[in-house]
């Protein structure tokens, strides 16, 4: 949200010149549309309950409510890709085609990722889930 409303306060500053560069303001205030869009819908997903948790079953990695369940988990890590911060959750390869019939995927994948963008206080979630995981794993 806040990068929209910074985009769009980028655009509105030279308001009298908009015609000499009628191209980059457009573009402007579509990137900018897009960021407030877009964290409208996250903030909406969040407020309905749709999002990033865990239960006793599992975690879901994605919003559309797809789980791993506990028993499936090798192991979640922290990742920093260029910038990009998130927490991976990678099962163990035995059960990445019971992941992936469970999603209707046509490929399996051997990691899940939960970009700290997308979630509200990256930080405790994390920690809070690895805690989380090691007290199921402490049970099994």
């Amino acid at each position: 949200m806040i990068m929209g409303t910074f985009i769009l306060f980028l655009c509105l500053v030279n308001i009298k010149e908009v015609l000499s560069h009628i191209f980059t303001f457009i573009i402007g205030i579509v990137v900018s549309f897009v960021f407030i869009g877009y964290s409208i819908y996250l903030w909406r997903n969040r407020k309905d309950g749709k999002g990033y948790y865990w239960d006793d079953e599992g975690i879901v990695i994605d919003l559309q409510g797809n789980k791993v369940f506990w028993d499936e988990i090798e192991s979640i890590e922290y990742s920093n890709v260029k910038g990009m911060k998130s927490t991976v959750i990678y099962p163990h390869y035995t059960n990445h085609e019971k992941i992936r019939i469970r999603r209707k995927k046509s490929m399996p994948a051997t990691s899940h990722s939960i970009d700290w963008l997308l979630i509200e206080k990256p930080r405790e979630f994390h920690k809070n889930l690895i805690k989380a995981w090691e007290v199921k794993r402490a049970i099994t």
